[in-house]
């Protein structure tokens, strides 16, 4: 008995070690939770800084009096703009780079600083215009067209350094996580930025208009150490030479990018796919004017606004875990889809309650604001927790990042296009009001309008999946040859 147990142990024993490697990385336990400690204390800054630009920069074009559609060129259009040039560049870079550092932290360190600068500068942009303006200017011209030139000026740079980090800063997460606990790690990425959303919104939001610079001072600070001490502590291992360029430099690069075009966007399958995650990526440029909507239409206090959204987000940290389980059981095509649509029965209520907000009393208004983010909570977690693995069980494995940067840069076309369209819309629509602020009534008829679009492609999609063999355990991606 003791002869046959024996030999069985050393396989377990080897399997157990191969489940903590990734590439030339090994890990003890320890080691991994050491790992996971500092990648996700890392998220939480990054979070926290992430949130704070697209949370507190609406308030600030409305103070000064921008039109939505600057809002939404300098807010969308213009970084979905830089993504789609400088995204493939930097990312087709890192994958390349080999140094003593690694591939991908070299990147993250490099911008940092400068992203903080920025980021800073950001914060402090309206006393830096006010300034400009009276020292420099003598006070002649337009003071908002002064504002509007230094807040473009700095959120372009920002989101210039900005791309460096969010382009290769979840590429680290392939590179240093072994395979085992991937899925487990990005469950885990997911509760710690949702409890870092939450946090901002329910104990700093408050103080957006009223504390503007500290906060983006505060939060670049905090980010800038946190990513310092992450890319300090965590370690890439060794990777082999990248692959060589076929022929010169420039029959290399057209071999490539035909190779590119051709796997990507010849099958119809991964047409559906981009269309259904770039109409559902429509609704997010809406996000753009939530807080607007609140105050305005709604008319309820930014710390109101601050304490549901920060709820909003503790509930959903709860129900991440179980909407998992729920994308595994089912499928997280099925869930996306399923989800879109039941999105889509929401919409009209909260369309009524944005026209007919005159007629209901003040009284009842937090009630069915509470009451109607409490019933698309749960939607939405769906929607957010089967997003990734969709991703990870349709696309290629070995093209995974070809694939997802190819979805990025479509999204991006589409969210370029959107920022300004959206804005350009709610401006277009201030003639049905009384004032000019009643246009914040139409946000959830421009996510109706894509959520049905976004419905529509994923049906497609799921009767293109079905046809390849569904969930029976014979899917297998389509190839370029099969279109």
């Amino acid at each position: 008995m003791s002869g046959s147990t024996i030999p069985a142990a050393a396989p377990v024993a080897a399997e157990s070690a191969s489940r903590m490697r990734v590439g030339t990385l090994s890990y003890t336990r320890a080691g991994l939770i050491t790992l996971f400690v500092y990648l996700l204390w890392g998220d939480f800054c990054f979070t926290l800084m992430e949130t704070v630009v697209p949370s507190i920069m609406p308030l600030k074009f409305h103070a000064i009096g921008a039109p939505n559609w600057v809002l939404g060129l300098v807010l969308t259009t213009i970084p979905n703009l830089m993504n789609t040039v400088i995204n493939p560049f930097i990312s087709f870079r890192s994958d390349r780079l080999r140094s003593r550092w690694g591939r991908r932290i070299p990147f993250l360190m490099g911008a940092t600083p400068f992203l903080v600068v920025f980021l800073t500068l950001l914060g402090y942009s309206e006393q830096i215009a006010r300034w400009i303006y009276a020292s420099l200017l003598g006070s002649q011209g337009s003071q908002l067209t002064v504002t509007l030139f230094v807040i473009g000026a700095f959120m372009v740079c920002f989101q210039f350094f900005n791309l460096f980090v969010t382009s290769v800063y979840y590429y680290l997460f392939n590179d240093v996580v072994p395979e085992a606990f991937l899925a487990r790690f990005m469950a885990l990425f997911r509760m710690v930025g949702t409890a870092a959303g939450a946090l901002f919104n329910a104990f700093v939001f408050r103080y957006a208009e009223s504390h503007t610079g500290q906060i983006f001072l505060i939060s670049g600070i905090l980010y800038l150490v946190a990513f310092s001490v992450m890319c300090w502590r965590v370690k890439e291992g060794e990777y082999p030479p990248p692959p060589p360029l076929q022929g010169d430099k420039q029959s290399g690069f057209k071999a490539n990018l035909r190779t590119y075009a051709v796997e990507c966007f010849s099958h119809r399958f991964y047409w559906y796919f981009f269309l259904a995650n770039m109409s559902f990526a429509m609704t997010w440029v809406s996000g753009t004017y939530a807080v607007l909507t609140a105050t305005n239409i709604i008319k309820i206090s930014l710390e109101t606004f601050g304490q549901v959204a920060g709820a909003c987000g503790i509930v959903s940290l709860v129900l991440l875990y179980p909407a998992g389980a729920i994308a595994d059981r089912f499928h997280p095509l099925r869930v996306l889809l399923i989800s879109t649509v039941l999105q889509m029965c929401v919409a009209p209520l909260s369309i009524t309650f944005l026209f007919t907000r005159g007629m209901i009393p003040d009284s009842m208004v937090l009630g069915i604001y509470i009451g109607l983010s409490a019933i698309s909570l749960p939607i939405v977690t769906l929607h957010s927790a089967s997003e990734l693995p969709m991703f990870m069980k349709l696309l290629p494995r070995e093209r995974y990042g070809q694939f997802c940067s190819a979805n990025a840069l479509i999204r991006s076309l589409g969210l370029m296009v959107g920022g300004l369209a959206c804005g350009m819309f709610l401006d277009a629509v201030k003639i049905f009001g009384a004032t000019p602020d009643q246009c914040y009534r139409f946000v959830p008829v421009w996510n109706l309008t894509w959520l049905i679009s976004s419905a529509v492609f994923y049906g497609l999609l799921y009767r293109e999946w079905k046809v390849l063999g569904g969930n029976s355990g014979t899917y297998v991606p389509p190839e370029a040859s099969r279109a």
